[in-house]
């Protein structure tokens, strides 16, 4: 008797969204693919705007023309190459095939792999705070001292391995088509 009364309890304690899940045949699944659909927009979102947060955080330090006079031309360089791989990565992230079926996607994701493409999009994550800390640091540095183009440097080869886990995204998608 009490284990009837347990069980009418938990029942009545349920969500909506769980009740539906039990009328509808495939609802769970449905709910599940939206879910990760979110997720991963959300984890794409995420390091855009971190990476749109370092880029910004470099034109202002460059904002005055005077700054950039100071440069010489390797300095240029550098400043240049920056700002156009951070300008190629945040596409690439922000125009990535998304890690779903989606109903006209032209690549179709087997659901039950989603959760290893968002496992490797924290990678993507992590690199890209990691390369908005960076240029935060290199904004209080002297421009064009060796301590601000090695910094630069370091910074370069952080969004070219970005650029990687880029590629390596796109491989893992590929194989999980159906």
């Amino acid at each position: 008797m009490e284990q009837k009364n347990y069980t009418e309890k938990i029942r009545s304690e349920r969500g909506i969204l769980e009740k539906i899940m039990n009328y509808i045949p495939g609802y769970r699944g449905y709910k599940e693919k939206e879910l990760r659909r979110d997720s991963d927009r959300l984890v794409r979102t995420d390091v855009v705007n971190r990476l749109k947060i370092a880029k910004t955080a470099l034109r202002h330090q460059f904002a005055n023309p005077s700054q950039i006079e100071k440069l010489k031309t390797d300095d240029t360089y550098r400043l240049e190459a920056v700002n156009i791989r951070l300008d190629r990565v945040t596409q690439r992230i922000d125009r990535a095939v998304a890690g779903y079926s989606g109903m006209l996607a032209s690549i179709k994701v087997k659901e039950d792999k989603l959760d290893m493409v968002i496992e490797h999009d924290l990678g993507l994550i992590e690199k890209a705070d990691s390369i908005k800390t960076d240029v935060e640091k290199v904004t209080a540095l002297i421009p064009g001292s060796a301590e601000w183009q090695t910094a630069m440097d370091a910074i370069i080869t952080k969004v070219e391995e970005l650029d990687k886990l880029i590629d390596e995204r796109s491989w893992i998608l590929r194989g999980l088509e159906e």
